[in-house]
């Protein structure tokens, strides 16, 4: 009878072996689904940028202003873009430093006008209402929790 329990040990060791595997096999997946998900996001980012140049070329969409004109972001469209941002890469209630999210703005191809850009970055990040500062001199921000 000692031969029922080891067969019963191997059986429950064989079937652990296998579903270890599968959950590895299953991470591992997932990861690779989302940096898919996170190239396909970024592809239409660009794509949809380019459609609003098309159309404005076309005379099928709102005509770009003069200051959109040489492609940097200022006032409040920098804001509103920079914000999005932070949403869709760091989320709500993560603090950032902001020369990592003025990085994040960047790789995102785009340009802030200014001889220092960073500069209007923090005066419009400063005076949204939807960021908060983390600490008095962290140099660290967050979107509000809704």
């Amino acid at each position: 009878m000692d031969e029922a329990p080891k067969s019963l040990d191997e059986a429950l060791l064989g079937e652990a072996v296998a579903l270890a595997r599968r959950i590895e096999a299953q991470v591992d997946q997932a990861e690779r689904l989302r940096h898919l998900a996170d190239r396909v996001d970024d592809q239409t980012q660009r794509d949809r940028r380019l459609l609003e140049e098309l159309e404005g070329a076309l005379g099928r969409s709102v005509q770009l202003s003069i200051d959109d004109l040489d492609g940097r972001l200022r006032g409040q469209r920098l804001l509103a873009v920079a914000i999005t941002i932070l949403e869709e890469k760091v989320g709500h209630g993560q603090d950032i430093h902001y020369r990592d999210w003025f990085q994040l703005l960047q790789s995102h191809a785009y340009r802030v006008g200014g001889k220092d850009p960073t500069a209007p970055f923090l005066a419009q990040i400063n005076r949204a209402e939807a960021v908060e500062s983390v600490g008095k001199r962290s140099r660290r921000y967050r979107l509000k929790v809704a």
